[in-house]
Formats: C-alpha cells, sequence, structure tokens
C-alpha cells in the first residue's frame, strides 16, 4: 500500500501538469474570433502622414457624435464616449408584466431594465514597420445602465458593420484632407 502512494502522486502530478501545459497554450493561442476581430477593428492607410491620420480620426468621431476625452498625439491615442439610451420597449414590458404577475401573487418585485448606455472608443495609430503607411486601430466598447443606474453590462461591440462604417468614414476624411477638398 505505501508504494501505491508515492506511484499515485506521480501519476497525479503528471496530470496536472499536461492540463497546465495545455491550458497555458490554449491561453496563447489566438483563437480564429479574435483574429477575424482584431482584422475587424485594423485598416493600414497609404499615408506617411501621423498628424493627418490623427486629425482625420477625431474629426470623423466628432462627426459621429462622440466627445474626445482624451487624446496624446505622441502616442497615436484617441479615445472618446456619447451617451444614448439603451430603453428596449421589449424588456420593459416583459420586466413590467412579470412585476404584476409576482405582485398578484402577493410577491414583491423589482423589475430592472437597460436604461442609458455609454459608448466608448478607442483609436490608437502608429506608422507602419517600413514607415510607408499608418496602422489603425479601433476599438468601440458600451456600458449599459439600468434603472436603477446600477450597472448592468460591459461589453465590446463586435459588430463588423459598424467598424466598416467608421474605417469608411475615415478613408473619405483622409482623401478630402490630402487632396484639401
Amino acid at each position: 500500500m505505501r508504494a501505491a502512494v508515492p506511484i499515485i502522486a506521480a501519476l497525479l502530478l503528471t496530470a496536472c501538469a499536461h492540463d497546465s501545459v495545455a491550458v497555458s497554450t490554449a491561453a496563447l493561442t489566438v483563437s480564429q474570433e479574435n483574429l477575424a476581430q482584431r482584422q475587424a477593428q485594423s485598416r493600414r492607410f497609404d499615408t506617411k502622414d501621423f498628424i493627418l491620420v490623427q486629425q482625420a480620426a477625431a474629426g470623423v468621431l466628432q462627426d459621429l457624435g462622440f466627445t474626445i476625452k482624451e487624446s496624446s498625439a505622441q502616442s497615436g491615442f484617441i479615445m472618446a464616449d456619447k451617451d444614448r439610451d439603451a430603453m428596449e420597449t421589449g424588456q420593459v414590458a416583459t420586466q413590467l408584466f412579470f412585476a404584476a404577475l409576482i405582485s398578484a401573487m402577493g410577491g414583491k418585485a423589482d423589475p430592472r431594465w437597460d436604461e442609458t448606455q455609454k459608448i466608448r472608443v478607442a483609436i490608437v495609430s502608429q506608422p507602419s514597420a517600413d514607415k510607408a503607411a499608418m496602422h489603425v486601430r479601433v476599438t468601440f466598447q458600451r456600458v449599459v445602465w439600468d434603472n436603477h443606474k446600477a450597472v448592468s453590462r460591459i461589453e465590446t461591440i463586435n459588430e463588423a458593420k459598424i467598424y466598416q462604417e467608421f474605417f469608411d468614414k475615415l478613408s473619405q476624411s483622409l482623401f478630402l484632407e490630402a487632396h484639401q477638398i
């Protein structure tokens, strides 16, 4: 029996080490989903003019209703946000229906629904490795508050259409700025 204990312990440690290596490898591997998301969030622009890209990106954000909160021309970083309504009629109706049902059964209901949201955007611009172009990466997030003023969720917006529209506008702005139109 005493001889079996070291053997079992060695087997368990080997299994744990194998699982640990598998977990570490998985954590360092970029998934196809992350790769697609990064591609949607990034574009290369054929210009060397760092300041032009920064100004065009800030202008696009302002045209989209964002307020610039932080900007660093030296690091190529811009952060902006805007407040929006998050109320959905279906969500409110469902919550009120269940609250009425619970109250009718003698219970106490505390209905919650999304009320407001803040959409945040971060942009990082940097020269390409060969200094022949600029790389721009943008990410959109939203923070949603419920009717009790509690945060109900924080999430990255991953809709490819939003990123495509942003980059289309940025491309147009860069073209107009470059040709002084």
